[in-house]
């Protein structure tokens, strides 16, 4: 099992939430949002989402799913 150190740095280098997504994009947390709505523009699922009562469910991905969808998003504006 990992050290609690050791998690912490996994957690920091390859899991995001909505803010390191937006972070690393440049969009807002708004436009994240909308596109989980919609389910559109082939954004990653989330690995880890909270469910029931919460009003702002915790939502994670891995850093790499969001820098592949972010790849292909630019090469298709590029077109």
């Amino acid at each position: 099992m990992a050290s609690r150190d050791e998690l912490k740095r996994i957690l920091r280098k390859d899991i995001l939430d909505i803010h390191g997504i937006a972070a690393i994009t440049g969009m807002s947390r708004s436009s994240i949002n909308t596109l989980l709505v919609r389910r559109s523009a082939g954004f990653p699922d989330p690995i880890y989402e909270t469910s029931g009562d919460h009003r702002h469910p915790v939502r994670l991905w891995y850093r790499k799913d969001v820098e592949e969808w972010q790849s292909k998003r630019r090469s298709l504006k590029g077109r």
